[in-house]
């Protein structure tokens, strides 16, 4: 059974189950090193060879948005309530 990433503020991407347990890592940092971990698993999206630079592009722009919103969410509610489902 897959294991997924959530927040009660914000829709999250579907993270696979390994990157749910690392993200979470016993809540290691509080919530704050949980965003943290699951941002920098959003960004390494870019990571590899792309044969498209639009597609590299529109890729970038996409993490950019999902970061923002992110941050939107933090301001909105002073913390993100994360959990594992």
């Amino acid at each position: 059974m897959s294991m997924n990433l959530h927040c009660k503020q914000v829709v999250l991407w579907q993270t696979p189950t390994y990157i749910t347990y690392m993200c979470f890592s016993r809540e290691d940092g509080g919530w704050l090193g949980i965003l943290y971990r699951y941002k920098l698993w959003v960004e390494s999206h870019t990571n590899g060879v792309w044969e498209d630079p639009e597609d590299y592009e529109h890729m970038k722009w996409v993490i950019q948005l999902h970061l923002e919103k992110l941050d939107r969410a933090v301001a909105k509610h002073g913390k993100l309530d994360f959990s594992i489902i």
